[in-house]
């Protein structure tokens, strides 16, 4: 992996680590527009303004009922592996989920695991609560999305293995929530589901002005069209009554140091998405333009040595975990 590199990353002119995470020099950026701005749709001469775009996220599904529960007995230590499994037994196409991946080459059990009690009780809370969000957001995420340059299956696939290595970054750097940042990583690019037919209507301004510029593609794509699938991703989050912190970690995802202070979880989740599209995982026509703020580069306390170790780890939980990360829409 030695000459593997994320194109235009670029760092301040103050000191700081060389690595392939972090390069020469960071330009300054613009603070994140309050007001919306009109963008000719793609596909006609109405404008749209961000409360347009804000609509079609209240009319996205919410979370399933089932999950939602699973999640929240999850995160309770005393509640036992067979009360989760009973409520998990409630939605048969993650039960079979579960059951595929506990008995996946990636646990190497002995023995056939057949029940979702034991499987619970093998993976573990934080597994399964992982695993259950992944499962309700699934086909939120797996479409294809033509603006992005995305085909089906690649920014679910992105996003899972983001979530994964955001759940690396938290244990390596000490953040205390690791499952939190599970799940900021998995949710962060979910504004591209939205705002990706604006995107594919203005491509071509959004790709002149990076030109003419010098910024990268979400700098752009907030010039042109007003705002950016991070804003719009925090109000899907919001709209799916996240804790606040995740909203402000994918709000954040792309710019998390704000007024000089850094946002830990929007910093791993930043960081992360840089591993993935370092790893070639999702990256679309916006990961080929991507800043890494030398801030959370530094939080999270890398250098190359840990960053190869983190991207072979992420791609062998990748090929281990196939059963989960394979996408519905793209098998």
């Amino acid at each position: 992996m030695e000459n593997t590199r994320l194109p235009r990353i670029i760092q301040t002119e103050s000191e700081q680590p060389t690595s392939r995470l972090a390069n020469t020099r960071l330009p300054e950026r613009s603070a994140m527009p309050t007001t919306s701005t009109r963008l000719p749709q793609g596909n006609g001469n109405q404008p749209v303004t961000l409360d347009d775009v804000l609509k079609q996220v209240k009319d996205l599904p919410a979370l399933p009922h089932v999950i939602l529960k699973v999640v929240k007995m999850a995160a309770q230590p005393e509640v036992s592996a067979r009360e989760i499994g009973q409520v998990i037994a409630q939605d048969p196409s993650f039960s079979v989920r579960l059951l595929k991946l506990a008995n996946s080459s990636f646990y190497g059990l002995p023995q056939a695991v057949s029940t979702i009690t034991d499987a619970v009780a093998m993976l573990g809370h934080q597994s399964v609560r992982n695993m259950a969000l992944a499962a309700a957001t699934q086909d939120v995420l797996s479409g294809s999305i033509s603006g992005y340059d995305l085909e089906a299956g690649d920014l679910w696939r992105h996003s899972l293995a983001c979530a994964y290595a955001a759940e690396m970054l938290a244990v390596h750097s000490g953040y205390p929530e690791s499952e939190e940042a599970f799940v900021a990583g998995l949710l962060h690019d979910v504004g591209k589901v939205v705002i990706g037919m604006y995107v594919e209507g203005a491509v071509s301004r959004i790709q002149h002005h990076m030109t003419k510029h010098s910024c990268t593609f979400i700098e752009a794509e907030r010039s042109v069209l007003g705002f950016d699938h991070a804003e719009v991703g925090g109000r899907i989050a919001s709209h799916w009554n996240l804790p606040s912190n995740l909203v402000q970690a994918i709000s954040w995802h792309h710019q998390p140091v704000r007024n000089g202070k850094l946002c830990p979880l929007a910093g791993i989740t930043h960081i992360a998405n840089g591993l993935c599209l370092i790893a070639g995982i999702g990256l679309g026509t916006d990961g080929l333009c991507f800043n890494i703020d030398p801030t959370a580069y530094v939080a999270c306390n890398l250098d190359n040595t840990t960053i190869d170790a983190m991207i072979a780890r992420l791609v062998e939980t990748i090929t281990e975990q196939q059963p989960f990360f394979a996408s519905k829409k793209a098998a």
